[in-house]
């Protein structure tokens, strides 16, 4: 297996097992509660999640490529766990996530207007595992993993040259 296929799918696997740790274990209550709200407690409490997020990524990451006795140059770690980080921080400030639940879909209300083609399920629960939650993990899986994993990819491979 090459070096850079190598990089890619330990990358992947890190990123993907280490998600979970990041986005519940290391996140508390407050960060938790506070996220999402315009406020100064609320941009701090996104920007330490994402920071404890990222860092949890990190140790996951490198303890796949230690383990896989793979060197990764730091440099390559450290933007592709930047990269994540940043993404995180865009998904879980809520706001991207809204407007795309509510571009215009098939469905209709009672007057006939069309309503977002996720709308519904976006604010199905206030409260637990809801549309919204879900959404959220989706996005994080299918654009924020993959964001990671294609930045520390591409700068091994420039060091490497």
């Amino acid at each position: 297996m090459s070096e850079r296929i190598a990089i890619t799918v330990l990358t992947a696997l890190g990123a993907l097992l280490g998600h979970h740790g990041g986005d519940y274990l290391a996140q508390d209550d407050c960060m938790s509660a506070h996220k999402q709200h315009r406020t100064g407690q609320g941009r701090r409490e996104l920007a330490l999640h994402a920071s404890t997020y990222a860092a949890a990524q990190a140790v996951t990451k490198w303890a796949f490529y230690r383990t896989a006795g793979v060197r990764v140059p730091w440099l390559a770690q450290l933007t592709g766990v930047v990269a994540e980080g940043v993404v995180h921080a865009v998904i879980d400030d809520g706001r991207l996530l809204a407007r795309f639940a509510a571009i215009p879909g098939r469905q209709r209300d009672e007057h006939g207007a069309r309503i977002g083609r996720q709308k519904r399920f976006h604010g199905l629960a206030d409260h637990g595992v809801n549309g919204r939650a879900l959404m959220d993990q989706a996005v994080h899986h299918q654009v924020q993993i993959p964001v990671g994993v294609a930045v520390t990819t591409a700068v091994a491979a420039l060091i490497a040259r």
